[in-house]
């Protein structure tokens, strides 16, 4: 399997800025354009994660506990594709058990790591995490309020036209259907 370069994009943020917001919006993209038909994707798990984090982060313990479970479960059912991503499965599942029971009991956040298992994959991300300023795996990376609330503080312009043009078509269709029907 060829190593995505979204998936590397998603390496470089969840481990340099800790921008999970980012991390999910790169790994939905790539999931929409080679496999949105499976929910079980290894790249919904991934998701997942990092959506369980930035809900940690923000306090959210119910939503983090519901995601990191999910997490869990999906990556667990696609280890073998972990593996194929470079990924050591069981260091990532130890991790996200200890997180999982972070979560429950309401202890304060703390990042995570990806174990990879794979020296040229580590260097690029590394690489380009160096590119855009971050230091791979620090542990309070990503404290920047614009980062924590991401979700309340980005531009939803495209969001909205998006969601207006898709009522539009919806519209259309259903009027072309009627004129069909007559």
């Amino acid at each position: 399997m060829k190593i995505p370069e979204a998936y590397i994009e998603y390496l470089v943020h969840f481990h340099g800025d800790r921008d999970y917001f980012e991390c999910h919006e790169l790994l939905e993209e790539h999931w929409k354009l080679t496999d949105i038909k499976n929910r079980h994707s290894v790249w919904v798990g991934l998701i997942q994660l990092a959506v369980s984090q930035y809900h940690y982060r923000r306090s959210n313990i119910v939503g983090a506990i519901r995601l990191m479970k999910k997490a869990l479960n999906n990556l667990i059912e696609n280890k073998n594709i972990l593996i194929t991503l470079k990924i050591d499965v069981n260091d990532l599942f130890n991790k996200m058990n200890t997180q999982l029971t972070r979560m429950k009991n309401n202890e304060e956040y703390e990042s995570i790591n990806i174990k990879i298992n794979d020296e040229r994959l580590l260097t690029i991300c590394k690489s380009k995490c160096k590119e855009l300023g971050f230091r791979w795996g620090e542990q309070n990376a990503g404290d920047d309020y614009t980062i924590i609330h991401r979700h309340a503080v980005r531009d939803r312009t495209s969001i909205e036209m998006e969601r207006y043009l898709s009522a539009i078509t919806k519209r259309l269709k259903r009027e072309r259907k009627l004129q069909l029907k007559n």
